[in-house]
């Protein structure tokens, strides 16, 4: 007999992966061979979730070197966010289909409704008559349906071909490695009737983002917190993230956080790089204005009375 994993399961061919999921378990803790079960029973429900499972599992885009050659793809941009690149999420692709119907002419290829002008084919009876030498048949006019009359214009939605060309969504997991500008490829009966690639435009994900081939996380803080070196909060691929400013950083410098950045294809990871946006007010109120003057003077004459030499770091 065949190998069925819905029949093992006990589950219809319809079943979505969290029904796939569900009986799973239920069945595995029933039969499991520590609890008494048949082990031979408990490694068919396993072969056979494992196998519903990969068949539920998104489809991997490969990243593609060079260009696509020939004529019989489809080449279209991709739309994601610095950190669904940098951790290869699954997202959701339109790809084309099967060719449908036009629902505005009803396959027709004519304008419903534009002008109508009298069948010349049944002279507008709308139907077609045969003389036999024994007998009359009358048939439906083939060419307007019956109706005597026909549509002039073509449909203004298909062009009169009386179809449109068919979409789907379909959730697809992007390489790990894939770095903006990239071309994607997605190959033929992956989800499709044709080989699909997509170029990759990345875009910003809050404080993320790619500045070539590097992660980059921005933070910006005001001058006294800088001068202050107070502790910030980054952004990070783990989320929101404290971080200690260095004694002796400076503007224009970038922090380094090792292995904390996009995963490569061998699933090691890069760094992630940090720069600090220093803000300066464009306007205080006059009471901020005069503890800065206060503060000014104060540094200003500390200056002045510092020993020669004194590191000023």
């Amino acid at each position: 007999m065949k190998f069925d994993p819905y029949r093992i399961l006990g589950i219809s061919p319809g079943a979505d992966i969290e029904e796939i999921r569900r009986a799973f378990r239920e069945k595995a803790r029933r039969f499991h061979p520590d609890l008494g079960g048949q082990k031979e029973l408990f490694l068919a429900l396993k072969r056979s979730y494992e196998i519903l499972q990969a068949r539920h599992a998104p489809a991997r885009l490969e990243i593609f070197k060079g260009r696509p050659q020939g004529d019989h793809y489809v080449l279209s941009f991709l739309d994601v966010t610095a950190r669904e690149v940098a951790v290869g999420a699954a997202v959701t692709v339109v790809i084309p289909d099967k060719p449908v119907p036009c629902p505005h002419c009803g396959g027709s290829g004519h304008n419903p409704a534009g002008p109508k002008r009298k069948c010349l084919f049944c002279e507008g009876e709308g139907m077609i008559e045969f003389s036999g030498p024994e007998r009359r048949l009358r048939i439906v006019c083939p060419r307007c349906g019956g109706k005597g009359e026909i549509l002039v214009d073509i449909c203004p939605k298909c062009r009169g071909k009386g179809e449109l060309s068919g979409e789907k969504e379909l959730e697809l997991s992007l390489p790990l490695g894939a770095r903006p500008g990239d071309i994607l490829y997605l190959p033929p009966g992956a989800g499709g009737e044709v080989a699909v690639f997509f170029e990759l435009q990345v875009h910003p994900s809050g404080c993320l983002n790619f500045e070539g081939e590097r992660l980059v996380s921005r933070a910006l803080i005001p001058f006294w917190r800088f001068a202050l070196r107070e502790k910030i909060s980054i952004e990070t691929l783990e989320g929101p993230e404290d971080l200690d400013l260095p004694a002796d950083f400076q503007p224009g410098q970038t922090l380094v956080l090792p292995r904390r950045g996009p995963w490569r294809a061998d699933g090691s990871r890069e760094d992630l790089y940090v720069k600090i946006d220093v803000f300066f007010p464009s306007d205080f109120s006059p009471k901020a204005r005069n503890k800065l003057k206060e503060l000014a003077e104060f540094l200003e004459k500390e200056e002045k009375d510092a020993p020669s030499g004194r590191d000023r770091n």
